[in-house]
This record gives C-alpha cells, structure tokens and sequence, in this order.
C-alpha cells in the first residue's frame, strides 16, 4: 500500500513537472503555420516637385498609399517613423528592438551605416549600433525582435540592391538566420518558401515602379495564417530641416497590414489614432500574432483595425501634422497681438490715445485669453495656409474679447474665456481629443513624441486659465473656510482631465497643475500660510501621481501611465526615465533662442515682484495674487517636471504677463487715461528758466 502511495507520488509530481516545462516553454515557442512577413519600399521621396514634372501631392508616398488603399484586402493608414531626425537605419533598429528614444539622446546623433554582409548573413556595424544605443538606455535592444522568435528572422531581397532593410530580421548579435538574394521576378515565389521555414521574413522590394508590383503580388499570394505588413521607408536625406516638406512627411510613411479578419484604418494604444501606428508598435504584434511572450523592455502596442480611412484623409493628416507645429503656434498668436494694436489704433483715432490704451489693453488680454479655444475652432476647419489659419484665430480671439468687454465688466470679464475653454478642452478630451490633436497647441505628432492628449506647450496654461477664472469670480467676496476647498477640488477635476490616460494623459501636466493649484490654495488659506500647509502643498505632486496610478490601472486598464512602470524590470530603468527628461530639458535649454527667452521670463518675474505695487494696486485681492503664485507655480512645476523644461516657464510667464495686462487696465486707469494737470497759476519763472513738467504718480 505504502508503494503504491509513493508510486502515485511521483507520477503526481512528474505530471506537474511536465505541465511546468510546457507552460515555461509556451512563450518561447510560435504557433505552427503562423508567419509574418515584414515588406519595406524604399523608393526617394521627392522635394522638387519642378524637376520631375510631378505636381505636389502626387510623389512617390502619396501614390504608393493610394495603390494601397484600393486593394480591400489591406488595412491602411501612416506609420510614425522616427522619434526627431529621420533616418531609415533609425527606423528599422527601432522595429527589432519594439521601443525608441528621441535622436538628439544618441551620439552620434545619426546611426552608422548599416547593411547585410551576405557572406557571413550579419549586418555590418552592428556592435557598434549596440553600444551606441546601450548609451541612451538598457532598455533600448536592437535585434530583440528577431532573438524572440524562434528560429529567428529571416531576408529576402533583390540581388544587387540595398540590404539595410535585413536589419529588422538581425537577432541581438546582428545576426540574420536565412537570406534569400535573387531576381526581381521570383521575390514573391521566394518570399512565401521562406515563410514555410521562418516564422518572420523580412523584405526589401525593388526601390522603383517594379517594388509596388512586387508588394501587390505579396499581397495577393498571402495565405490565410499570414501576417502582413507593408511599410514605406525611404532613404535618409543628406540634410533636414522644418522648413523642408519632405523632410516633415518622412516622419508619417504608407503603411499597410494584411491580416485575416475585419479590414479598417490601422491603430494601437500607443497612437489612438485611426490611421497612425508606430514603429514600436510592429514587434508586440508580430509576437503576439506567433503567440510568443513580448519582453517587458518592448514598449509598443498591438496594431489593429479601427475605423476606415482613405488615402485622400490620410494625406490631409499627414500634411496638417507636418505644417502645424512648425510655425502656425507662435504666428497664431502674434496675429492676436497685431489684430489687438489695429484695435488700439481705430480707438486711438477716435478716443485719442489715451482713452484707447486702457480698453486695449483688456480687450488684448482677453484675446489672449480666447486664444487656446479658438485654436479648437480653427483646428476645425482645418485652413490650407498659415496666413488663413493665423486670421481665423485672431480675428476670431479678438471678436470674442470685444464682446466680453462690453458684456462683463472689469475684472470678471476673463471668467468667461476661462470658463469656455476649459469646458472645450474637456468634451474634446472625452471624445478622443480630436481638434486638440490637429491644433497648433496639439501634442508632437509629426516628431513622434506624443500622439494625443495635452501637449507641454498647453499644460501650463490649463491651470494658469483656471486660476483666473476662479479669481474672476471670488472678486468682491470675502474669503471663508470652503474658499481652499473649492480652489483644491478644481484642482482635483483639472488633473484627471490632464493626467488621466483616457483624456489628457500627461503626467508631467498632473505635477504642473497639482504645484499650480497647491500654491494658490496657499494664498487662500483664511488662517494665512504655516509650515503645516507648506509640507502639505509640496506633497501634493507626489500624491496626484500615486493617485493617478490607481486611476490609470482601476479605470484605463493600465495603458497609460501604469504600462510603462509595470514593463520597468529594475531601479535603474525607472531612474533612467527621470534622468532622460532632464537631460531633454537641457538640451532644450541650450538650444535656439532658448537661452534668450528663458532670461527674458526670469527679468520679467523679477521686474514683476520689484513692481507688484504699481502694477497689482495697493491691495488687490487676495485670488489674484493667487493667480500670480500659482502660475508661477506652474511653469516653475512644468519646468521640473517636462522633457520641454524652460519652455513651459516661459509659457506660464507669457500667460501671466497677459494677466497683468489685464489687471493694468483696471489698477491703473486713471494713470492710463488721465490728462495732464494744467499748472498752478503763479508767478512767470526767471529769463531763460523753463516750467517744471507735471508728472502723474501711480
């Protein structure tokens, strides 16, 4: 009896050591008959359109997506290349490894030159390109890709052509598994006798008219357990700038995906753009399609079909992402600011001058402070042209200024443009962030950055407006208990609305608006400020983050926030994703006329507190001043807090200089307006003496 006990024993435990084995090995092992096969083109994007005789709009992108939108087979829409310069070497060591960092992180800034030796099948300069990206981050493993899949990564290609694209089939030492080089003709045939032995099989067509034909025949010989990817990537230009369109349109390249089952505009939780996927976003789908385990250090997401798009949407996108960020932000508000001097010079032809500074000077604040919701309403409409899209926002700011100044008297008049804009940006955050993403003040689409939600330039100004829209309306009343109360809990809402990965999904923002809120709820406090309150202030950034964590996992599934610090395997890994934004943030620091501005602001904060009397009054109430320290709060918070560093002080002291402007207006009135005292009559001054000038004090 006690044998047979024993021999049930262990057949127990060497049935359990066998489930063991088989459930280790599950993620290691791809699902028989399943393969993916990876198709680049790389045909040169054209600049020129005058040398080519080809019209604007119809280069070699725009013509390969719309042949790609008419297959029905084909799920369409953009892929978002790069993360800052474009280079296609970039692009395809970003596909193997399934996560990027921005280019200006790496040194050098361009990766080496990279292509397939086809004696030994390994990429040239490969170690080089680790060590090189082993500088930016240990989360960043060229080739993880291919090292995943069992077997690993195989390339096909033509003979005689450019082999870089065999990068994104190289394992984690550089090293492809299967090479297939021969004739255009037989690159279909060969590509699916390659699938039969590799699980992943990477392209490279013929960089001509002769690569699409190539590619429809992929698309047409693909058997029903195949995944399909096809994607546009051309190569790197010698040289780059914003001004260039080509050099913008590189960053967003057709992309297609063949893939039995529902057909629809391409997405993922990386972008939640219908349309748009990343290239980090390749790898997690590849493995997730073989049923293979996806690192923790790939930081993509799985492509789907969403909603149909067409070539025609697709294009507008791609060219409304590339020219909105380069120079229609700062234009759309120097419009608001000249359309608000043409105010102040018809008032000055028919007031005089200086019974036109002071309604000027409200009416420009308030346009200023339209500015963020009338962004929203040029977004969309969507103008072809700067010049049109800058007179839409500040004819249409400075409209709206002019009604609230004649409707709402001084000082509440800016309640109503915060008040607007906070409940625009919030429907439009709730709906997918639509207008916000297509607006001048939207996030870095074209650059790869940030996909949706609010953008760095925004977030300092979400709390600057609400600050002011709360004083607005606390003018006049006396101070009370529920006062803090009422500051903390419009706190509260803000940050979900711009932290929260459903809506706003700015982390930096949920410290900005918790520091902006906490010191003006400072200034609040009935009891006045004491060490107690101060502690409690500066632990609110650290509370909103925990706080938003709980929120991001309970209500977002964990695809925000919570995603990226559950796939951190180390302290290092979290301490690198602190240190790479201060790194960024310097970098920003050094840059252009950073240096200049960020002098700029910091004169003007201090010229400000020198001043304060003159320029706030005597005794302005106290939500004001609340203002004042809370947005400076803000930017100083933002600062800290955001990879744009000195961007967003500069920012939040441009928004509370308008403020000012505003309060001047009103404080300063009589100064303003006021005409010279006529002199006291008294005795003639001596020969050759002139009369001492009457000069009005504030």
């Amino acid at each position: 009896m006690l044998r047979l006990a024993r021999l049930v024993a262990a057949c127990a435990l060497a049935l359990l050591a066998a489930l063991a084995l088989l459930s280790s090995s599950a993620g290691a092992q791809a699902t028989p008959g399943r393969s993916v096969v990876i198709a680049f083109w790389s045909a040169p994007i054209i600049d020129n359109y005058s040398l080519v005789g080809l019209p604007k709009g119809h280069e070699p992108h725009d013509l390969f997506l719309r042949d790609l939108a008419r297959d029905p087979r084909l799920s369409l829409g953009l892929l978002s290349s790069v993360q800052g310069d474009y280079s296609e070497e970039q692009a395809l060591l970003d596909i193997s490894q399934g996560t990027r960092q921005p280019s200006s992180l790496y040194s050098p800034r361009n990766p080496y030159p990279l292509r397939l030796d086809t004696t030994t099948s390994t990429v040239l300069d490969w170690q080089r390109s680790v060590r090189r990206a082993r500088k930016v981050s240990i989360t960043l493993k060229p080739g993880l890709l291919a090292s995943s899949v069992p077997g690993g990564g195989a390339y096909v290609g033509v003979g005689g052509r450019n082999t870089v694209a065999a990068v994104a089939a190289a394992n984690q030492h550089g090293r492809v598994a299967a090479v297939s080089l021969g004739p255009a003709q037989t690159l279909a045939t060969r590509v699916q006798q390659m699938a039969a032995r590799k699980r992943l099989v990477v392209v490279g067509v013929s960089p001509d008219a002769a690569g699409r034909a190539q590619i429809d025949q992929l698309v047409a010989n693909r058997p029903a357990q195949q995944l399909l990817f096809v994607a546009y990537l051309p190569p790197t230009p010698p040289q780059q700038s914003l001004s260039s369109p080509a050099s913008r349109l590189l960053k967003q390249t057709a992309f297609a995906m063949g893939r039995t089952g529902k057909v629809g505009g391409v997405t993922s939780a990386t972008t939640r753009q219908d349309g748009l996927v990343s290239t980090i976003d390749i790898a997690p789908t590849v493995l997730d399609y073989l049923h293979v385990k996806v690192p923790k250090k790939v930081r993509g997401t799985d492509i789907k079909a969403g909603s149909r798009v067409s070539a025609a949407h697709l294009e507008n996108l791609r060219r409304r992402w590339a020219d909105v960020r380069s120079s229609r932000q700062a234009s759309s508000m120097r419009g608001v600011v000249a359309v608000a001097g043409i105010v102040f010079l018809v008032l000055g032809l028919l007031r005089g001058i200086r019974a036109a500074v002071a309604p000027a000077l409200r009416i420009g604040a308030l346009g200023l402070m339209w500015w963020p919701t009338t962004v929203l309403i040029s977004a969309a409409v969507e103008p072809s042209t700067r010049l049109k899209e800058t007179a839409i926002i500040a004819v249409l700011a400075i409209a709206l200024a002019i009604v609230t100044d004649r409707v709402v008297r001084w000082p509440r008049g800016p309640a109503v443009p915060a008040a607007v804009g906070l409940a625009a940006y919030t429907i439009d955050l709730a709906f997918g962030g639509d207008l916000l993403t297509r607006s001048v003040l939207g996030p870095s689409v074209a650059f790869g950055a940030r996909f949706y939600g609010v953008s760095n330039e925004l977030e300092p100004l979400l709390p600057i407006l609400l600050l002011v829209g709360l004083a607005a309306v606390m003018t006049g009343r006396p101070l009370t208990r529920r006062t803090p109360w009422i500051y903390a809990g419009a706190g509260l809402l803000l940050g979900i609305v711009v932290g929260w990965g459903r809506l706003g999904a700015d982390v930096g923002g949920v410290i900005t608006v918790g520091l902006a809120v906490a010191a003006a709820t400072l200034v609040m406090l009935p009891g006045g400020i004491t060490k107690r309150s101060v502690i409690v202030a500066l632990l609110v950034p650290v509370a909103a983050i925990g706080g938003l964590i709980l929120l991001d996992l309970g209500l977002s599934g964990g695809d925000h926030l919570s995603r990226n610090l559950l796939r951190t395997e180390n302290s290092r890994e979290l301490w690198e994703l602190v240190a790479r934004r201060y790194e960024l943030a310097f970098r920003v620091l050094k840059s252009g006329r950073t240096p200049a501005y960020f002098l700029g602001v910091v004169l003007a904060v201090l010229f400000a507190i020198r001043n304060r009397r003159w320029l706030y009054g005597e005794s302005p109430h106290r939500a004001w001043i609340a203002v004042m320290v809370g947005g400076l709060g803000a930017g100083i918070g933002g600062m800290l807090a955001n990879d744009s560093g000195p961007i967003l002080l500069v920012n939040s002291v441009v928004a509370l200089a308008t403020v000012t402007a505003y309060l001047l207006a009103g404080t300063r009135a009589r100064f303003l307006t006021q005409q010279p005292a006529a002199p006291a009559p008294g005795p003639p001054p001596p020969p050759g003496e002139r009369p001492a000038e009457t000069v009005l004090a504030g």
